[in-house]
This record gives structure tokens, C-alpha cells and sequence, in this order.
């Protein structure tokens, strides 16, 4: 149990976090701990569905079950005079949801439905088809945290009961507290919210740190759209791990790059030239050594020169990094991020609950704050020289005839072709 105690409003946030989701989905069932994580909000304990909105609502609380790549979480925001309540409640949906066929039957072609509306939405494409290429198929990162219709049409509610009973242990669980409350008050208010969850048979496995990515993958991919008024342009390569050393400076990096309105990025492709609403880049810190991404959604009509900005931007930052006075501002903007996640109690217990799905310490954060002080140009440099976004795999998504006459332009290799799910074309 890890508490943060905030005194000054009468609010308490908890979330249960168990260390496993998208990345331990069984071979073939993609999306099954998004799923799950869908369902355990349907009915829980002797409550059904509509109960149990009805009761969370009563409440003024909010409740709320997510899956990502690296873990799974049960949260609750709550009045400190509700707490009690609220907990048997989130008792009830992390230990004994109740996976009904009847909800099973209207969730499954909702979430069907949302797969195959992805279809339409270029950034999602690029996203999914980067991940299947950078990482590979059989990689536990290779495939979309929702699954994909291939994946996830076969899916029954065996699955994701399977799942839970696999995955949902109190074993691996933290249960992250931040709010009006002491520890002698939850030394007698959890065991009593969790009296009855209990594992059966073998604890998991601990969670998944590293994988081999893709061996080969081709250098430039195209997601054909015919007639798209828009291209969407995306650079992708191996990025770091949660625990990385070089965290800090990748921040502050990143920040410059495109982490934020004012960088390199945004400021070429949105402001000076008019290609782009906005051009981004990002560095996650999943568990396992993930991947860095920078593109951007740009004219059709402006494919190549756009792309020719975005490459010669990233080719740049790769070789001289950010500047002293883009590393200032960097370091100001992640200070706000670090004010922000922390400023509200439900903020704070989702960040918290992030680093502990992660297997790191609560401290991580402070850690952090203090070593991206500490960074100066050179280590910016040398850290931007680490992450080759500039010969990284370029995912288009767009008119084919537009993206090849830009990657011909530029000289880039030929494009191999890839569908919307993240398969590779004849």
C-alpha cells in the first residue's frame, strides 16, 4: 500500500493497480485486458450494471477500470465521509466482477464496432502499423492495447474471466492512496474492503521487462487512403525503457523536439510553413524498451516538403541537440507536467499507481526532477544521439500516389504496403 495523505480537501483517491495488460494478452487474443478491464466496470458483487452505476452515483464518487500496455488499474475518487462505502464498491469490481453474458453481449459489439471505426483515423493507423512493425507480431508490444477485429471478434466472455483469474491478483496488486485519510484508518478500512480477494492456484508469472524487436524492419510503410486530403507522416524507432538511465535529458530532448507547442516541430510545419494543425513527437517510458515517435497530419498537396522539414528537423536535433535556451524552456514546461500531475489528489493516485504497474518507486519522479536540473547541453546532445528518429521506419497514411512521388523526391526507399490492421500486403 503506498499513501499520500493530502489533508486539505475532504477527497480520498485509491487505485489498484496489478501489474499486467495489453502486453500479457494470450497469443491471438489482443485486447482481452482492455476488455476485461470494460467489463469489470458491468456489474460487480450482488450489484449489476445499472446497480452499480446507481450506487457509484449515490456516492458522488467516480469509478473507473483502464488497461494499458504495462498494467492494469481500479480507480476511485470518493468523499473522505464515503470512503468506506466507496471501497466495497472497488472491492467488488477488482475481486468479484461478474462478467455477465448478457453485458458481454452488448459490450462486445460496441468494442467491435470502435475497431472498426479506427479505420478511419489516420493518427490511430499510423500508431497501430508502428507498433507492428517496429516490434513485430509476436512481440507482447507488437499489437493495439484494444486488440484489432481479427483479435478480438473471436473473443467470448470465458476469455476475459480467464484473464481476470489470471492477471487481477492480489499477489502482485498496489493499492495507491492519496487524500484525506491516515494509515491507521486504512490499516482497518482495506482489509476490509478486500477480505474476499483472493488467487487461486499459481501466482503469474512477474510481469514481462524485455523482448526482442522486429530484426528487419522496412525502412518506409504506406497505409494506402485513395484521395485523402491529408497524409499522416510518422517516424518511429526503438525508444527507451521506464528504468532508462537517460530518462532526464530524453525529456528535456523530447520537450524541444516536439513535446510540447513551442518546439522545433510545431513551430516548422505549423506556424512557419502551414503544412499541420500540429507536429508532434514522443518518448514513452513503458516497462520494456518501447519506441520514440514523431510525425505529423499534413496537406496532401504538401507531402513532400512537409516530409523534407520533418526529416531535415529530426536530423538536426540527432546531430547538435537542443540549444541552451531550448533547454531552459524545456526544463520550465517539465516542471508544470510535474506540478500538474501531482496538483489534484486523482491526478497524483494515477500517476503514483503508473509508476508502481511500472515496478518503480514512489520517489521515481522526484528522482527524475532532480537529475533533468542537472543536465546540461552536452548530455542533451549525447541523448539525443541515442534515439535515431531521423533513420527510423517512416509510416505514411494516404493517398499513394501523393506519398510515393515524396519518398521518390526525396529519395527515400520504396514503400512497403501494409492494411489498416497492421498487416503486411502481398
Amino acid at each position: 500500500v503506498w499513501l499520500l495523505e493530502r489533508h486539505d480537501l475532504p477527497l480520498v483517491a485509491v487505485q489498484v493497480v496489478v501489474p499486467y495488460g495489453a502486453a500479457d494478452d494470450p497469443s491471438g487474443e489482443g485486447g482481452v485486458a482492455a476488455l476485461t478491464a470494460e467489463m469489470m466496470e458491468q456489474g460487480a458483487g450482488r450489484r449489476g450494471s445499472v446497480a452499480l452505476s446507481e450506487a457509484v452515483e449515490r456516492l458522488g464518487a467516480r469509478l473507473s477500470v483502464t488497461a494499458n500496455r504495462d498494467l492494469s488499474a481500479a480507480g476511485l475518487l470518493v468523499l473522505r465521509d464515503r470512503l468506506a462505502a466507496g471501497l466495497e464498491i472497488l472491492g467488488d469490481v477488482v475481486a468479484r466482477p461478474r462478467f455477465e453474458d448478457a453485458e458481454w453481449a452488448r459490450s462486445h459489439p460496441l468494442w467491435l464496432a470502435g475497431l472498426r471505426s479506427r479505420a478511419f483515423e489516420p493518427p490511430a493507423v499510423a500508431s497501430l502499423v508502428a507498433d507492428a512493425v517496429i516490434f513485430g507480431p509476436e512481440h507482447p508490444y507488437g499489437h493495439p492495447v484494444d486488440g484489432t477485429v481479427e483479435s478480438v471478434e473471436p473473443l467470448t466472455v470465458a476469455h476475459v474471466k480467464a484473464f481476470h483469474a489470471r492477471a487481477w491478483r492480489p499477489e502482485r496488486a498496489t493499492v495507491v492512496v492519496v487524500g484525506h485519510v491516515t494509515p491507521a484508518e486504512l490499516a482497518e478500512l482495506l482489509p476490509k474492503a478486500f477480505a474476499q480477494w483472493a488467487g487461486t492456484g499459481e501466482p503469474p508469472a512477474p510481469p514481462m521487462v524485455t523482448a526482442p524487436m522486429a530484426s528487419a524492419p522496412p525502412p518506409t510503410v504506406l497505409v494506402e487512403r485513395p484521395d485523402s486530403p491529408q497524409t499522416m507522416l510518422l517516424l518511429v524507432a526503438p525508444g527507451p525503457a521506464a528504468a532508462d538511465p537517460a530518462q532526464a535529458p530524453l525529456e528535456l530532448v523530447n520537450i524541444a523536439l516536439g513535446g510540447s507547442f513551442t518546439s522545433r516541430l510545431n513551430q516548422n510545419l505549423r506556424e512557419d510553413k502551414g503544412y499541420t494543425y500540429g507536429a508532434r513527437s514522443r518518448v514513452p517510458f513503458d516497462r520494456a524498451p518501447g519506441r520514440a515517435t514523431a510525425g505529423a497530419s499534413v496537406q496532401t498537396e504538401v507531402t513532400q516538403p512537409a516530409l523534407g522539414e520533418l526529416l531535415a528537423e529530426l536530423k538536426k536535433m540527432r546531430d547538435m541537440g537542443p540549444r541552451a535556451d531550448e533547454l531552459a524552456k524545456a526544463r520550465a514546461t517539465a516542471r508544470n507536467g510535474d506540478v500538474e500531475a501531482y496538483e489534484a489528489v486523482e491526478d497524483a493516485a494515477g500517476r503514483l499507481a503508473q509508476l508502481a504497474g511500472l515496478g518503480l518507486r514512489p520517489g521515481h519522479d522526484a528522482a527524475i526532477a532532480a537529475a533533468r536540473d542537472a543536465v546540461d547541453v552536452g548530455a542533451a546532445k549525447a541523448a539525443a544521439a541515442g534515439v535515431d528518429l531521423a533513420g527510423g521506419v517512416l509510416v505514411t497514411v494516404g493517398d499513394r500516389a501523393a506519398v510515393e512521388k515524396a519518398i521518390e523526391g526525396l529519395g527515400l526507399a520504396a514503400p512497403v504496403m501494409y492494411d489498416e490492421s497492421g498487416k503486411r500486403l502481398p
